[in-house]
């Protein structure tokens, strides 16, 4: 696995888009903000936004590039947000049953999270991610450029899945402490925070590629998160909810954490994300969550920080889930 590529210059990109037998995958938002990039490059422009992330997109994706005459040997260059890696990644994994990709992340939730993981795939049902493949892309650029253009909603959304990051690692956890305000603001320290979030999610995929230990610690926040974002029809972007996750999921196992631990994720949760925990029920989430493909024997887990980059797995039944989160629900 090649460690991703940082640069600030969207040059880096262009170079992805030159190869001889490539196909490009973008977003309505990208190619309305780049058109230059995918000049004279064959391609396709998908919906922009979560509810495009389906199976018809890749249908769309795979259909046009059979009318673009690719074949085995033709790269997959997406550019875009995690709704375009995932959905045309899962795209390359299938068709004539796989192709390289190249993935370009656009967003800052893209740079540092999904864009680097493998894990493609698109929601059905509304449920997320259950219809996917592990496939790798043979490459990852990173130009901070594209930044200068995402709007506040969608940088704070990158910062949610950083603070999961900064809770999963000490050094980043007491960088992202002292420079939250910061990071918030897009100042000074936010590049340095953004090229650690990346070699992070590296050195843990690196790890346990298939997920079958270590990158467990990654759902954290995406027990509670994931169920509320699909309840509350993704009104929010992905990473407020995993902050609002992991401070619910935190709040459910207050009394087993280091009290100023515990005030500081909630700070540091507050800090990138602004709206209040949604009117869902405690009963709702519980059985959304049930049907998390994380989950085993019947019972819900949930991967908890514990301060110092130490994580403990809690596998409850379902009542204990719900019992957890009706206490903790009132303070959020």
């Amino acid at each position: 696995m090649k460690a991703a590529g940082i640069t600030d210059s969207v040059a880096a990109a262009e170079k992805a888009l030159a190869g001889e037998n490539v196909f490009a995958v973008t977003d309505a938002n990208v190619a309305d903000l780049y058109p230059s990039l995918f000049a004279g490059v064959r391609h396709t422009v998908m919906g922009a936004g979560e509810k495009y992330k389906n199976l018809d997109s890749v249908g769309g994706i795979i259909s046009a590039m059979v009318e673009a005459g690719c074949d085995r040997q033709t790269t997959v260059v997406a550019v875009g947000g995690g709704v375009t890696g995932d959905t045309a990644g899962f795209a390359a994994a299938c068709f004539m049953r796989g192709v390289k990709w190249i993935n370009v992340p656009t967003t800052l939730l893209a740079m540092v999270d999904s864009g680097r993981g493998g894990k493609t795939g698109v929601d059905v049902g509304g449920y997320k991610n259950v219809a996917g493949a592990f496939h790798m892309p043979e490459h990852v650029v990173v130009c901070r450029d594209f930044l200068r253009t995402l709007p506040e909603r969608e940088w704070l959304c990158g910062c949610g899945e950083m603070v999961k990051h900064a809770l999963l690692d000490a050094d980043i956890y007491d960088m992202t402490v002292k420079n939250i305000g910061d990071l918030v603001a897009r100042g000074k320290s936010s590049d340095r925070l953004i090229e650690m979030s990346v070699r992070y999610k590296e050195s843990v995929v690196a790890a346990d590629f298939k997920e079958s230990g270590l990158r467990k610690r990654l759902n954290a926040g995406h027990t509670v998160g994931h169920a509320v974002e699909r309840l509350d029809g993704f009104r929010l972007s992905h990473g407020e909810y995993v902050a609002l996750g992991l401070r619910a999921e935190a709040g459910m196992f207050a009394d087993e954490l280091d009290p100023a631990y515990y005030a500081e994720v909630c700070a540091l949760c507050s800090a990138v994300c602004r709206h209040r925990f949604p009117q869902i029920s405690a009963e709702e989430i519980t059985d959304t969550a049930r049907a998390n493909k994380k989950n085993a024997h019947g019972n819900i887990v949930v991967m908890l920080p514990v301060g110092g980059g130490r994580v403990e797995e809690k596998s409850l039944s379902p009542d204990e889930f719900q019992r957890r989160l009706e206490k903790c629900l009132s303070a959020l």
